[in-house]
Formats: structure tokens, sequence, C-alpha cells
């Protein structure tokens, strides 16, 4: 193999590895991947808990539910602080940015960067 060859081959590894690392996921890059959405189960000062995932019955379902039945029926919570939680209602859907990491307890528990109510 010559020197061109190498080169030419590696410039093609690079572009396919940039062009993966662009790939977009639902309409979103990755660097935005960390958005989740589900319906409010709990609201207190500074922080809210979320059951991802979910559709309205299954939330109507859930909604009395303690916390061990919960994780019995694998569904995923999510326990988001948050400065101002005032104007959030238990029982409205939410688009949920999340800022930093994912602390991996039961449930899950993280800091939300923007809270949207969807309905």
């Amino acid at each position: 193999m010559n020197v061109n060859w190498i080169r030419a081959l590696l410039l093609l590894l690079i572009a396919f590895v940039f062009a993966v690392g662009c790939t977009l996921i639902d309409g979103e890059t990755l660097d935005s991947s960390m958005k989740i959405e589900g319906y409010i189960l709990e609201v207190e000062e500074g922080r809210i808990l979320v059951a991802e995932n979910i559709t309205w019955s299954e939330y109507e379902e859930i909604s009395e539910k303690t916390f061990q039945e919960l994780d019995e029926e694998r569904i995923s919570l999510i326990y988001l602080s948050y400065e101002s939680t005032s104007n959030l209602k238990v029982g409205k859907k939410v688009k949920v940015w999340i800022e930093g990491g994912i602390n991996d307890s039961y449930p899950v528990q993280a800091h939300a960067q923007k809270i949207e109510v969807v309905e």
C-alpha cells in the first residue's frame, strides 16, 4: 500500500465517524437526546416525580399506586429537581430537558434544565 492510499482510507474513516456522530435520532441531534416525556405523579417544592413514556390511560391506572407497585410493573420513574415547580400540576404531561448526569437510584434522579407542559 502506498501512502496516498492509506491517507485516503484514513480520511474516509474520519468522514464516516463524523457522519455517524452527527446522525439524527427522531429528528433531533444526539446532543439533545437527554429529553424525556411523561406524566407528573408528584409535585414538591424544588422537584417533581415523572412517569416516563406512558399514555394518559396508563397514567390513570398508576396514579394511585405505591413505589413498590410501580417498580414491580417496571414503570420508569424519575425525580427531577427544578427551581420553579409552583406552576406544575399532578397529571400534566411534560417534556423535560435534563442537564448533567442521572443518578441511578430508584426512582432515578436528575436536574431539569427546562420543563414544558404539553397538555
